[in-house]
């Protein structure tokens, strides 16, 4: 027994030395494989991260390139906001100038029947002028003819008188009449001048034919 126990003893220190050698080495293992892990899972992240910053440069020129189509889609919807603002002015100015040729056409169309209406005024006023133009010349033409005629008839009388015989009677007379050869003569001249300034002019000097 004492023998047995004895190499077991003497063995001891060497299966603890091996023991404690295998978990040393089972420990750097480990160690080692997650210092492997670790380099691993940092290049892992390392790749992810790169691939984060690529798409993080990506996203960045995505957003530019939005905000540029925005500022331009900006600058456009400013500029069709102008253009609609001066097509509207345009087609408020338009529409007053509507209104306006609209108010000047009812104007012109009531002006022009007001013409109208004094235009057949004028028209029946003439036709009634007319009529009494030629009422006023058939009486024209009648005064015309008794006022020839009675002048007619004056100069005959005057001339009748004036006759040489007809004066001498007169001349006869002149006891009971006492009237003179010159006062006679007057007389006759005055009665002359009275019938030339009496007598109407022919019509072809008063008519005037309307156009």
């Amino acid at each position: 027994m004492a023998l047995f126990i004895l190499p077991v003893s003497l063995m001891m220190p060497a299966w603890s030395a091996d023991k404690k050698e295998t978990r040393q080495r089972e420990a750097q293992r480990r160690t080692q494989q997650a210092i492997k892990q670790a380099q691993s899972r940092t290049a892992e992240l390392e790749q992810a991260n790169a691939n984060l910053g690529r798409k993080l440069k990506e996203q960045e020129q995505r957003a530019n390139e939005a905000q540029q189509n925005l500022d331009g889609f900006s600058r456009k919807n400013k500029r069709l906001a102008d253009d609609y603002a001066k097509e509207q002015a345009k087609a408020i100015d338009l529409e007053a100038r509507l209104k306006e040729a609209e108010n000047n056409l009812g104007q012109a169309r009531a002006e022009l029947a007001d013409i109208s209406a004094a235009q057949l005024e004028m028209q029946r006023h003439l036709k009634t002028m007319t009529v009494e133009k030629t009422a006023l010349d058939d009486t024209l033409a009648s005064c015309s003819g008794k006022n020839e005629q009675l002048y007619q008839f004056g100069r005959e009388l005057i001339n009748h008188v004036e006759r040489p015989e007809a004066f001498t009677s007169i001349l006869r007379a002149e006891p009971f009449t006492q009237i003179k050869r010159v006062e006679l003569e007057n007389i006759f001249q005055d009665y002359r001048d009275s019938l030339d300034q009496n007598r109407l002019k022919p019509l072809s000097a008063h008519s005037v034919n309307p156009k």
